[in-house]
């Protein structure tokens, strides 16, 4: 049986007949499976609220933790709660049908990595709160792009992107300049193109449209995901600025600032 705390999943058992039921740790996916004759009417009317409130999310997001003791460490509440409000946020959450992810505390040779349709977060606790956040961004920028994005028959969503600077998977090109991406990162491939494109246009919006004023090719860039992506000009604000400068380069965008509560705020409105 699998039981939550809020999205969070973990392996366990309970004894209804004997035990107290606490409401954080009800899964509404397993219950009636495992216990189909259990009366519901016993159950405290909180915990009733919390299985139902729980029960799309729990049907679409899934946490791994590893080590498994990494879940009962209480340093790890603010990461999940802010890579939790992303998710859950009216704007992304509908996108999904389902996304797993796993976070480690041990680092790793990369800080994220989109693996077998799940994100991989490793070393956790070695990246600063926002910086995690923008690393979750960028790997469920992967996921977007290569599992939730309409597929067509002969092309896909993502080639309007792809083709804008891509001959193939590594190779761009020839008229392709430094101006013309995001970031030195997004240079590597057309899949981090899109991941390190998808992240500017989520955590810097203004930056990125006004860097798009001076390159025909990025306004392409900006406008595929205005077009396809963000229809309802989500994420169009520069409300969680905190640099009063935009760079020339950036090498990761991962890496640069911004204020992580308000962000956080703006997924609530």
């Amino acid at each position: 049986m699998i039981f939550i705390t809020k999205n969070y999943f973990f392996g366990g058992k309970v004894d209804f007949e004997n035990s107290i039921i606490e409401d954080n740790y009800i899964s509404p996916v397993s219950i009636e499976e495992d216990y189909p004759n259990i009366n519901y009417e016993k159950l405290n009317k909180k915990v009733e609220e919390k299985i139902i409130s729980n029960l799309s999310s729990a049907a679409k997001f899934k946490y791994n933790f590893l080590p498994e003791e990494l879940f009962f460490e209480s340093e790890l509440k603010t990461y999940l709660d802010s890579i939790d409000s992303f998710l859950n946020s009216k704007i992304i959450e509908p996108k999904i049908s389902f996304l797993e992810l796993f976070l480690n505390k041990q680092k790793g040779e990369v800080r994220g990595k989109m693996k077998n349709k799940s994100i991989h977060l490793f070393g956790v606790y070695n990246m600063k709160e926002a910086e995690s956040l923008s690393v979750t961004i960028h790997e469920f920028g992967h996921f977007l792009d290569l599992y939730i994005l309409e597929k067509k028959v002969t092309k896909d969503i993502s080639d309007f992107f792809y083709e804008i600077s891509w001959i193939n998977t590594t190779t761009l090109k020839p008229s392709m300049e430094q101006k013309d991406f995001v970031s030195g990162y997004s240079m590597t491939n057309k899949y981090e193109d899109f991941a390190e494109s998808f992240t500017y246009y989520i955590l810097h919006n203004n930056d990125f449209y006004e860097k798009s004023l001076l390159s025909e090719t990025l306004k392409k860039k900006y406008d595929f995901f205005s077009d396809y992506i963000f229809r309802n000009d989500e994420f169009k604000t520069n409300s969680y600025k905190t640099i009063n400068y935009i760079s020339d380069y950036y090498r990761d965008i991962t890496k640069i600032e911004y204020s992580l509560q308000n962000f956080l705020q703006y997924l609530k409105k």
